[in-house]
């Protein structure tokens, strides 16, 4: 999921794809990512979930930059470097 994100943040993927697959997606890895590191995918479903969910006003632009800082905390969570 964290992949899928980034492409579309680094402009790799299209707004249409993204908003298309992204719940498909978290509700189909939800289970697996939460046994790997449950806060990090909390995190990643509460915070990075909402902005999409809440994205229709948004011009694409506006939707990467209010993804960045979400994915930049469940990334540093994954590797560890957030506490």
């Amino acid at each position: 999921m964290m992949e899928f994100v980034r492409k579309f943040i680094a402009e790799e993927s299209s707004r249409l794809a993204f908003s298309l697959d992204f719940n498909h997606h978290l509700i189909q890895r939800y289970d697996k990512m939460y046994l790997e590191n449950a806060e990090a995918v909390e995190i990643f479903a509460e915070r990075i979930g909402e902005i999409v969910v809440n994205s229709d006003n948004l011009s694409d632009d506006e939707l990467r930059d209010a993804l960045c800082d979400p994915y930049d905390l469940v990334y540093d969570i994954i590797t560890g470097k957030a506490w």
